[in-house]
């Protein structure tokens, strides 16, 4: 009687350890599926990202017209040109666009679907941009208050240095009192 108990209780340990082992080693693949789950996620917000970049740059390029104003207002910083409406109403509907794909950068970094790199790409063009949204009218506290805080705290990190265009914009700025 001693020894079927002595099995039994061997059996109990043994089928216990198995199941044991096969919950581990269920986990372990549920690790490596997240994971690929995770870089697929990557993936496809990245593609659609650039996707709708170079949707937005190539219908840029087929508009002569705005291709030039971009270009003057962006490369020649002939800021002048914004004081004309219809290209100021142009410009506002251009970076509204960009408002949103870049806040949308934003949001998928915090929910940890977007690596740093690209994140902070997008966070310096944002403040590089402020001081022509505020001129827009596109108010980054009004839309996301938590986004315009991680601005204004990315603003006054020593990653960041302002870019030329937003330091002439800037100073044109000023100089219309």
């Amino acid at each position: 009687m001693f020894g079927f108990i002595m099995k039994t209780n061997t059996f109990i340990t043994l089928s216990t350890a198995t199941a044991n082992i096969g919950v581990l080693v269920g986990l372990v693949f549920l690790l490596f599926e997240l994971r690929q789950t995770r870089r697929i996620a990557l993936s496809e917000i990245r593609q659609e990202r650039v996707s709708g970049i170079i949707g937005q740059c190539s219908a840029n390029a087929r508009d002569a017209a705005f291709s030039e104003m971009y270009h003057r207002v962006f490369v020649d910083a002939e800021f002048s040109l914004l004081e004309n409406l219809e290209i100021k109403g142009q410009l506002l509907q251009h970076e509204f666009a960009r408002f949103h794909r870049l806040e949308e950068s934003y949001f998928q970094h915090k929910i940890g679907l977007m690596d740093y790199a690209p994140y902070r790409f997008s966070m310096e063009m944002a403040v590089n941009r402020q001081p022509l949204w505020d001129y827009l009218g596109l108010d980054t506290r009004m839309r996301n208050a938590d986004w315009a805080t991680d601005l204004d705290a990315f603003k006054s990190s020593p990653n960041y240095s302002p870019s030329d265009w937003r330091e002439k914009f800037i100073a044109w700025e000023k100089s219309r009192g």
